[in-house]
């Protein structure tokens, strides 16, 4: 069975919620939401290309695929511009060069080291980035927040892909990136530690670690890649980031306002 060489699923996932300690930096309080419904964005940007590199054979080659909807905000589509391809710009552009550059990318590196006796499954790419709207399943009307879930999947040849997540959430008022030192008070470090223990049944840091070889490549930090949900904030850690690639990510959820 071939590997999914390299897939970026980027999927919207809009959460309105209801942290108590939302607020700028100045520690204002927002104003109240100017974006509520984004379910009928303005647009959506589309992109396949399907291609062998090698005339007249099957592989190596590459697939990659882009489906983006952009909110109609300029704030947030450029900042979902940014994420994704780079660099904010003319969506439509800044799309076509994102694609352009990833497909010479692969080509040069599929000609390199490309060799006959290799399988199938090594010699073939693929990049899909998928960015759409959630399910508004979990809204609450104080201090919305638009957030989106990055999914990011890659294989380029080896044992294993990689399967990462990165969380991005907006303000709804003005659109800029929320931070974690504007919904969180105190070391968030704690808070994922005794969450971490009682999850797992642990009493010890070494405990846990013997238990299920989280912390084993990397301690816990206050990192940016958090989901706001509703009153709660869910903090996510990469595979390799604080476990190895056999434990997978790890995801923590703590109550926001703790």
């Amino acid at each position: 069975m071939k590997h999914l060489i390299s897939v970026f699923m980027l999927c919207g996932l809009l959460t309105l919620t209801a942290c108590d300690q939302f607020r700028r930096q100045s520690g204002q309080e927002r104003d109240s939401a100017v974006i509520t419904d984004l379910r009928n964005y303005s647009d959506t940007l589309t992109m396949k290309v399907e291609k062998s590199v090698m005339e007249g054979q099957k592989y190596p080659a590459y697939s990659i695929s882009v489906k983006v909807a952009l909110t109609g905000n300029d704030s947030i589509d450029e900042a979902i511009c940014k994420a994704v391809f780079g660099r904010a710009g003319d969506a439509q552009e800044v799309m076509k060069e994102f694609v352009d550059s990833l497909a010479t990318e692969f080509t040069e590196e599929l000609t390199e080291f490309y060799d006959p006796a290799m399988e199938d499954d090594q010699m073939y790419y693929e990049y899909h980035v998928k960015c759409l709207p959630a399910d508004f399943a979990k809204t609450s009307a104080a201090h919305p927040a638009l957030s989106y879930t990055c999914i990011v999947e890659t294989y380029q040849g080896g044992a294993h892909g990689s399967f990462d997540v990165q969380y991005l959430n907006f303000s709804a008022a003005d659109g800029h990136r929320i931070r974690l030192n504007e919904v969180y008070d105190g070391d968030p470090c704690l808070a994922m530690m005794d969450r971490l223990l009682k999850d797992n049944g642990c009493k010890t840091k070494e405990e846990l670690m013997e238990k299920t070889d989280i912390l084993m490549t990397g301690d816990l930090y206050p990192t940016e890649n958090f989901l706001l949900e509703g009153d709660s904030i869910t903090f996510r850690f990469n595979a390799y980031e604080i476990a190895p690639y056999s434990s997978g990510a790890v995801e923590i959820t703590v109550p926001c306002n703790q």
